[in-house]
This record gives structure tokens, sequence and C-alpha cells, in this order.
């Protein structure tokens, strides 16, 4: 029989790294804007248009990164969580 073995630690860790990645693009996102708007420039037409529609979907987009990296995290401990109960009474079962 194989021996299954699920490495919990490292996808956690992994989760977090995600986290982390995520931050860090939210900072430079905040930061261009920050840029942008410290310009104080005030424009119009289709190019001012299309600047205010691919933001709308920059910031869409953003809050479904923020919404799928807690559902990962929340996915993610609770697996572990299972996983580890689960081989604690393997091993109780088992000695």
């Amino acid at each position: 029989m194989a021996r299954y073995v699920a490495d919990v630690e490292r996808i956690l860790a992994l989760v977090d790294r995600a986290h982390v990645v995520g931050a860090t693009i939210e900072s430079a996102i905040a930061d261009v804007e920050r840029e942008v708007n410290d310009l104080g420039i005030e424009w119009e037409g289709e190019a001012a248009e299309a600047h205010r529609s691919k933001h709308e979907l920059l910031r869409q987009e953003l809050n479904d990164m923020r919404t799928a990296l807690a559902q990962l995290g929340t996915l993610a401990r609770g697996a572990h969580d299972r996983y580890r109960a689960a081989v604690d009474h393997n091993k109780r079962m088992w000695p």
C-alpha cells in the first residue's frame, strides 16, 4: 500500500505567501493611484472614460482577489485542521 502524505504546513505557508503577494499588489496599485491623484489633472474625453472604466474593472478585480484569498485561507485552514485530526485519530487507533 502506498503511503499518503500531505504537507499541510507547507500548504498553509503557500496560502500565507499568496496573502503577502496580494497585499503587495494592492499596495503597488494604491501607490499608482496616489501618484495619479497627486498630479491634480482634470481630464475628459475618450481617454478619460477609458481610464475610469479600466480603473473600475481593476477595483472589481481587486475585490475578487481579496474574496478569493479569504476563501482560500478559510478552506486551507479547515483542511489543515481536518487532516491533523484524522492523523491524530489514526495514530490513536493504530499505535
